[in-house]
């Protein structure tokens, strides 16, 4: 699934956040208030941030820029959320990839936070029309789970399915094992980074040849995912 960060200090608005995208079909988490919220990123790991504009981080104009000067975060989508009661002058400057204003009914902005957040997404390359990513003959379709290699099916486990979709919705980046197991397996898990290598090993096998020239091992880093 599609990690989505929320970040807001109104509870309500965060709740109703995280309820519209299960519903949508990604996986949300909410931003903790006691934690710098890049080293939440870092931690858990996320795809595109919605960042609540009247939030005391969202507050400052340059925070998404500043959250997009790290390496990691480089690639980060941030969406705003502008309050309902006014629409602030905004700047090119500050880092924002979209927004969504909070002016109209729930029904409507909600409605309009969906597509753009497909919309996002499909720019970035992390999804096509028919919610499926997609490099040279590998396709994996996040509504039906399906993986297919010229056309043929491939069937992954639940976490070899997650795994693939990452390093593919960050095709060109170079992920160490630590950073998977955080992004893939999330903050509860105990294991150790040899599970990375385990569920790439068995990716190999399921794919084939092509896998060699689509997921790439970098030597004493880890694994990225070819960019075309």
């Amino acid at each position: 699934m599609i990690n989505v960060a929320v970040a807001s200090a109104q509870r309500e608005l965060a709740r109703k956040l995280r309820t519209c995208l299960v519903e949508w079909g990604y996986r949300p988490w909410e931003m903790e208030r006691d934690i710098p919220l890049q080293f939440q990123l870092q931690e858990r790991g996320c795809d595109v941030l919605l960042l609540d504009l009247e939030t005391p981080i969202g507050k400052n104009p340059a925070a998404a820029a500043q959250i997009k000067k790290s390496p990691e975060h480089r690639h980060l989508a941030v969406l705003g959320i502008l309050g309902a009661e006014q629409m602030p002058p905004l700047e090119f400057n500050w880092g924002l990839d979209d927004f969504v204003w909070r002016g109209a009914e729930p029904h409507v902005w909600l409605a309009q936070l969906q597509t753009k957040l497909r919309f996002l997404l499909w720019r970035l390359n992390k999804l096509d029309n028919n919610d499926t990513l997609r490099v040279r003959n590998l396709e994996v379709n996040l509504a039906s789970y399906q993986v297919t290699v010229d056309n043929s099916l491939i069937y992954l486990t639940y976490k070899e399915f997650e795994l693939l979709r990452f390093l593919l919705s960050n095709r060109g980046r170079v992920f160490t094992r630590d950073a998977l197991l955080r992004h893939v397996w999330g903050d509860e898990y105990l294991g150790g980074t040899r599970t990375v290598d385990v569920h790439i090993r068995r990716l190999r096998g399921k794919i084939g040849p092509q896998f060699d020239e689509l997921i790439q091992t970098v030597r004493h880093v880890g694994y990225k995912m070819v960019k075309d």
